[in-house]
């Protein structure tokens, strides 16, 4: 009676020994796509590694006078101060009169306006255009003595600042001086993502904090 018994208990045994490898198999095919997905992995933490310097955006203030520690991502007053004066100084610069010169200012440095400051100053245009104010010549450039203050930019927000120019605007007509004045412009400067090939600053003038004043009229 002990041959049936030995004859049922060995073929369960090799049903046993298959499932086991089996499971080893899975186990390996497991490990192996773990391995792969661990490798592809590195693969790309190495290529974002070696790529992160040239997609690193460091600002250096435009003057080096005494050393400067940086960190990325920070922006330096000094620099955004030089970007609203220069932005601002070559949209009220009309060699050939206002019309064109005004429009053509505003297109110049649309991409370093915000699209409600592009609004308003392409209305601003249409309004001095309607009243005659666009057959003049502009001029615009700092008031003598002025420099660059640390006080004269002020974070509103973490991405925000006001920027306050004082600049001297002289307007020409047939030659004569019809406008003389200093006025304070205070600007606001923000941080925008914006596309590098337009604009490397990644910074917009986005309007007025508060209405210029004027601080001393010549003519």
């Amino acid at each position: 009676m002990s041959e049936p018994t030995e004859k049922i208990k060995q073929p369960q045994s090799i049903f046993k020994a298959w499932k086991k490898q089996d499971q080893d198999d899975a186990i390996i095919k497991a490990q192996r796509r773990n391995n792969m997905i661990l490798a592809g992995m590195c693969v790309l933490l190495t290529i974002g590694w070696m790529t992160a310097p040239s997609r690193l955006k460091i600002f250096i203030p435009p003057t080096l006078a005494s050393a400067v520690t940086q960190r990325a991502g920070e922006i330096p007053k000094p620099s955004i101060y030089s970007f609203a004066y220069q932005v601002w100084q070559g949209i009220n610069y009309w060699p050939q009169g206002g019309d064109p010169d005004y429009k053509t200012d505003i297109r110049t440095n649309w991409y370093y306006l915000s699209s409600q400051f592009q609004s308003d100053l392409l209305q601003d245009e249409t309004d001095l255009k309607s009243s005659g104010q666009l057959q003049r010549q502009r001029f615009m450039e700092g008031i003598a003595g002025e420099a660059y203050d640390a006080s004269s930019v002020k974070q509103l927000s973490s991405d925000t600042w006001e920027v306050d120019l004082k600049m001297r605007l002289t307007e020409y007509s047939n030659h004569q001086v019809v406008k003389d004045v200093e006025i304070l412009y205070p600007l606001k400067v923000v941080r925008m993502n914006v596309s590098e090939k337009f604009n490397p600053y990644g910074l917009v003038i986005a309007g007025f904090v508060s209405e210029p004043q004027r601080l001393k009229v010549y003519v």
